[in-house]
């Protein structure tokens, strides 16, 4: 659960000796500055026994970076109602991420949270930075895993259509007929969540991507710990005919996709001699291999055709080719490409300019 503006007071003040050598001298909550007009609080501050300064405090239970956005500005509005004169402005927060300190950072904002990490400018010339502490709240956090699994291919839908979107109902419907398999609910969630990171952007216009390459960057996060956490089953094989393999494979309706350096050479973008290949089922492979026993046989050390068994359905999702040659799409690729060291982040290079500029 979230915490409440009093809870992140309470705490606060119950461990200032954790802020050291700042101290609290006085504490004034809910100060009216104008008419309609109330700041959280305003704290005078030591430093050790030595200068004080007074701060103007907004209190937030949450700091996703638009919540960030419009603080700065409802700080600035607070400073020019408030009497004081020479206050700090200052937010106090359960955790402050490095972006979120990036955006205070340029706008001059102090900044306090309960992990014991702090950015504080006052007059004087006192500067205290403290930061490396990690975040205590995860549960306060407002975005869970909308990168990997389902959840990610909404994030995938906004780089591949570089139009935006007219309605949440076009992106379930984008989604859908390209192999996903999303609801209205999920997709309305997701939007809220990346709008809450500034990553995405609701106008008149539709729902569009404000921050392509950071967007790519999240993906990519996800999909590092997916992996990390799922290891897939890999089965090489030697073929004598790959064509009739994946003849096979089309008439037993075995779901398969080429992937890797395989995928990438059939995008013109790498060589390679090995075959690798998704598949939904390895049994549902040997099945379909009972049909033509004589061109295929296990031979996991020169084996030119590599299975991966994988749970992720995020690699069914916009297949490029024909109906016998399914092929991963691009960002699919630039994933896969990113984590397969050391060569294949080349390759993800030449697929990322695409991406960003919209060309998949």
């Amino acid at each position: 659960m979230r915490l409440t503006k009093n809870e992140i007071m309470e705490q606060f003040e119950r461990q200032i000796d954790k802020y050291s050598p700042l101290k609290i001298k006085s504490i004034e909550r809910e100060i009216p500055l104008s008419q309609g007009v109330r700041a959280d609080a305003i704290i005078e501050f030591c430093v050790g026994e030595g200068q004080c300064f007074k701060a103007l405090v907004e209190l937030k239970p949450i700091a996703s970076p638009k919540e960030i956005y419009y603080t700065v500005i409802q700080l600035a509005f607070l400073e020019k109602k408030s009497n004081e004169k020479e206050t700090v402005p200052l937010l106090i927060v359960p955790y402050m991420g490095a972006e979120q300190a990036q955006i205070l950072k340029r706008d001059g904002i102090s900044w306090i949270d309960l992990c014991g990490n702090m950015v504080i400018r006052a007059p004087g010339g006192i500067y205290i930075e403290r930061t490396g502490n990690k975040n205590m709240f995860r549960d306060n956090s407002p975005i869970k895993k909308i990168f990997e699994g389902t959840s990610s291919l909404v994030s995938r839908a906004l780089l591949l259509k570089k139009e935006p979107f007219k309605t949440l109902y076009e992106i379930v419907n984008f989604i859908n007929q390209r192999g996903g398999n999303i609801t209205l609910a999920t997709v309305s969630k997701i939007i809220r969540s990346l709008e809450e990171e500034l990553l995405v952007t609701k106008t008149n216009e539709g729902i569009s991507v404000t921050k392509r390459e950071q967007l790519l960057e999240k993906l990519l996060e996800g999909y590092r710990n997916y992996t990390e956490r799922n290891e897939n089953k890999i089965y090489r094989f030697a073929v004598e005919n790959i064509r009739d393999l994946f003849e096979l494979f089309f008439q037993r309706q075995v779901k398969y996709a080429y992937c890797g350096f395989y995928a990438a050479k059939l995008k013109e973008l790498a060589t390679t001699d090995r075959i690798t290949v998704f598949i939904k089922s390895i049994d549902e492979a040997k099945k379909a291999f009972a049909f033509n026993p004589s061109n295929i046989k296990v031979d996991s050390e020169f084996g030119q055709l590599e299975l991966i068994e994988t749970k992720n359905i995020c690699v069914w999702f916009d297949l490029q080719g024909d109906r016998f040659d399914k092929v991963v799409d691009d960002i699919e690729l630039y994933l896969e490409m990113m984590i397969d060291t050391p060569r294949g982040p080349k390759v993800a290079e030449m697929l990322k300019e695409r991406i960003l500029k919209g060309q998949v």
